[in-house]
C-alpha cells in the first residue's frame, strides 16, 4: 500500500467518518458551533433527522444529543448544570440562527 493511501485513510478515519454508500464514500465532517465552558456543541454534515446538535467535552464524561427545534435533551450523558449552561446558550437568538445555518447548509 502507498504511503498517500495509507495517509488518506488515516485522515478518514482519525478526522471524518466515512460511510460507503452504493459504492461512493459519503463524509460526515464536524463543524462546531461553539464551545460552552469545556463542552463542544458540534453539527455533523450529512447527520440523520431530526435536526440535532451534539454535546461532548474532551474528557468524554459528556456525550449528549439535543433537538435543534427547542433544545429538549435526547438522548447521552450530560449533568443537569451542563444542562442548563446548555439551554441559556440555546436560548441566545444569534445561537439559534447559528445552529439553523449550520444544519442548513449540511447538504
Amino acid at each position: 500500500m502507498k504511503e498517500q493511501e495509507v495517509l488518506s485513510m488515516l485522515l478518514d478515519k482519525y478526522i471524518n467518518q466515512t460511510v460507503v454508500n452504493e459504492g461512493y464514500p459519503v463524509y460526515f465532517i464536524k463543524e462546531r458551533v461553539a464551545t460552552v465552558r469545556n463542552m463542544k456543541l458540534i453539527i455533523y454534515s450529512n447527520d440523520h433527522n431530526p435536526p440535532h446538535f451534539h454535546v461532548k467535552s474532551n474528557d468524554g464524561s459528556i456525550n449528549a444529543k439535543y433537538s435543534l427545534n427547542n433544545c429538549s435533551f435526547l438522548s447521552g450523558v450530560i449533568g443537569s448544570k451542563d444542562d442548563r449552561r446548555i439551554k441559556a446558550f440555546y436560548e441566545d437568538p444569534k445561537a439559534k440562527a447559528l445552529f439553523d445555518s449550520i444544519w442548513g447548509k449540511r447538504y
